[in-house]
């Protein structure tokens, strides 16, 4: 064929092109519609039927939420592992880059984080909660609903003045996702999606929040009295909404239970079964029998008006506990046996929640606080497991909600002069308006993580830190504390136990020297017999310690 290139061997000799064409794929089953698969055909939702099923499911985990005891167990457990008594800032202001002594850094440092915490503790706008309350319903309210919404509102008087009490005019308001609704009128817009306006990005600008009527209603008539609030004024928020971001092109969020939702509705279902199944058991049902006809056979249970007629006009009634009852001529007594629950009872529950917790990441053990049958190996493994995905966790609420609101009051602080800008250092605010991204670094000190052996733990970091791989920060961090504020209160308690002539247990003494050993005869032997007296972690007998 002209055109294409003549194909020759290492003589120069010509060769006899192959086919064009491609071998074809082997056939997947994953693809295929016979057998089992042949039903299973997913449905991909548009704009405008997806906000419908996302609302059913966010209504749907709100009821596990008030109705159901192991998701709600699995909510309370999750936020409260994540937030505990909340996430705690540090400024991390470096002097070297903003050209200003150390000592000076340090004292800017405790400025800022002095202006937060009196912020933290009037942060909710309706006064009802701290900080670090909000960070604890922000993220249950993620969990249950899929998302939060707050909204940066100022607590200024019409004449410019704060309410008494109040240093800070930014307040926080927490808002019910569900408010969150595109308008009646813009239902065809193609920029709004399920109430959240978009840009050309995708990036959100704006948020349409319903307003409620009289009656609390928000499905019809507040789609139209929605009312729209931007995302931002300049660089300050003015609505928080976040969620964890699973896929791409997603603008709401998801309730955490979705995937394991049926697990923990037919499990509810189930246990409320058996449990009536043992309450009847438990009256000692029983049915009356008889050779002659027409007797109407009914149960016999305590605390029904059921009565049984006769041919003669006479009534048998309920037999209430501890009766003896005077049957008629060929009539017998026969209790009705229910042999509940199952052998396999137990099982079945374990199995379920075990799948109902893999679903948010978390292990069997923490899904019900249930450590029992579980070894130290095991509980170690699946604490540390379980602390990955609160790690995770914890890095999301620091990054989507917690900096934010930090950089928002740190900017009302100085410009309110909470915090002085020490001469020589760099303004504040850059010639744009927004404030200077040095002025704001910090860290977030996750709540303490639990041990499972605390001596072990301890050691640990005593070898990290002596051998440089962590330091004083690190460890102090990891366990939910501020080095700073560590070693200030060392030296408060050593120099106080000096001053009352006690010894100080902080001092550093040598270590003994290692005593020489005789060299094994057998070095294999160590491997095979653990110490006398010692015990192996993986049989489980080992005591175990604090667990979180």
């Amino acid at each position: 064929m002209s055109g294409q290139p003549l194909l020759v061997d290492r003589l120069g000799r010509p060769l006899a092109s192959p086919a064009l064409g491609q071998v074809g794929m082997v056939a997947r089953a994953a693809g295929g519609h016979r057998g089992t698969m042949s039903g299973w055909l997913p449905q991909r939702h548009s704009a405008y039927s997806a906000p419908y099923e996302r609302e059913l499911v966010a209504r749907r985990s709100e009821d596990l939420a008030a109705n159901d005891a192991h998701a709600a167990a699995l909510f309370e457990s999750l936020s409260t592992n994540v937030t505990g008594t909340g996430l705690v800032p540090q400024s991390r202001i470096d002097a070297e880059a903003l050209g200003i002594p150390e000592d000076t850094a340090t004292d800017l440092r405790n400025q800022i984080e002095a202006a937060f915490a009196a912020w933290a503790q009037k942060a909710d706008a309706g006064g009802r909660m701290t900080f670090n309350q909000l960070q604890f319903l922000i993220f249950r309210t993620v969990l249950v609903q899929g998302e939060y919404l707050n909204l940066c509102v100022s607590k200024t008087r019409p004449d410019g003045s704060l309410p008494p009490g109040r240093r800070f005019a930014m307040a926080l308001q927490s808002i019910h996702p569900a408010r969150l609704r595109t308008p009646a009128a813009m239902a065809l817009d193609a920029s709004v999606r399920d109430g959240v306006a978009l840009g050309d990005d995708g990036e959100a600008l704006g948020y349409w929040i319903a307003q409620p009527d009289s009656l609390g209603r928000i499905d019809y008539a507040a789609l139209i009295s929605s009312r729209y609030y931007p995302a931002s004024v300049a660089h300050r928020p003015v609505v928080l909404h976040g969620f964890p971001q699973t896929q791409a092109e997603q603008y709401r969020g998801i309730p955490s239970l979705a995937p394991a939702m049926k697990f923990f509705r037919d499990l509810g279902d189930c246990l409320d079964a058996e449990l009536v199944g043992q309450i009847v058991t438990a009256q000692v049902p029983m049915a009356i029998t008889a050779d002659i006809n027409p007797l109407v056979q009914t149960g016999v249970i305590q605390g029904r008006g059921d009565i049984r007629s006769r041919p003669d006009g006479e009534y048998v009634t309920e037999v209430p506990a501890g009766t003896v009852l005077q049957l008629y001529e060929g009539e017998d007594i026969k209790p009705l046996d229910s042999p509940r629950p199952g052998s396999n009872f137990d099982s079945f529950v374990t199995r379920i929640l075990r799948a109902a917790g893999a679903a948010v990441g978390l292990p069997y053990e923490m899904v019900v606080k249930d450590f029992s049958k579980t070894n130290y190996s095991s509980a170690r493994a699946a604490l540390l497991e379980a602390w990955r995905v609160i790690r995770r966790h914890q890095d999301w609420l620091e990054s989507g909600y917690c900096i934010p609101i930090w950089e928002a009051v740190i900017e009302e602080a100085v410009a309110r002069g909470y915090v002085v800008i020490p001469e020589g250092a760099p303004d504040f605010w850059l010639s744009d308006g927004s404030p200077d991204p040095r002025y704001l670094a910090s860290d977030w000190i996750p709540p303490r993580q639990g041990h499972v052996d605390p001596t072990k733990d301890t050691g640990a970091d005593i070898e990290a830190i002596e051998s440089g791989i962590a330091t004083f920060a690190d460890v102090i961090a990891s366990r939910g504390g501020d080095y700073e504020s560590s070693f200030r209160q060392q030296k408060r308690e050593r120099d106080l136990r000096k001053k009352l002539g006690l010894p100080d247990l902080t001092a550093s003494t040598p270590k003994p020297a290692p005593k020489p050993t005789e060299p094994d005869a057998n070095p294999d032997a160590s491997d095979r017999n653990p110490p006398e007296g010692g015990k192996n972690d993986d049989t489980g007998q080992e005591p175990q310690e604090e667990a979180a």
